[in-house]
């Protein structure tokens, strides 16, 4: 779930927006950076280019019984 009014903070999970495009990634405060769950870090100029969505709250995951759910 992401909350788009939330500020994030240093070690956020957000959506961001890279060019229109959707990415998972951690902010980082101390430098100001942002790494994406492929590695790639955006910092300095390329911040420029991207925009925080918002700010995961929660992650909703599915289980099967193959997870160990008794249902």
């Amino acid at each position: 779930m992401i909350d788009e009014l939330k500020k994030p903070v240093d070690g956020s999970t957000v959506l961001i927006s890279v060019s229109g495009v959707p990415e998972w990634g951690v902010l980082y405060s101390y430098p100001l950076r942002i790494v994406t769950e492929d590695d790639l870090m955006f910092m300095g100029d390329l911040l420029d280019d991207v925009t925080i969505v918002g700010v995961v709250t929660h992650e909703v995951m599915t289980m099967s019984a193959t997870d160990g759910c008794p249902f």
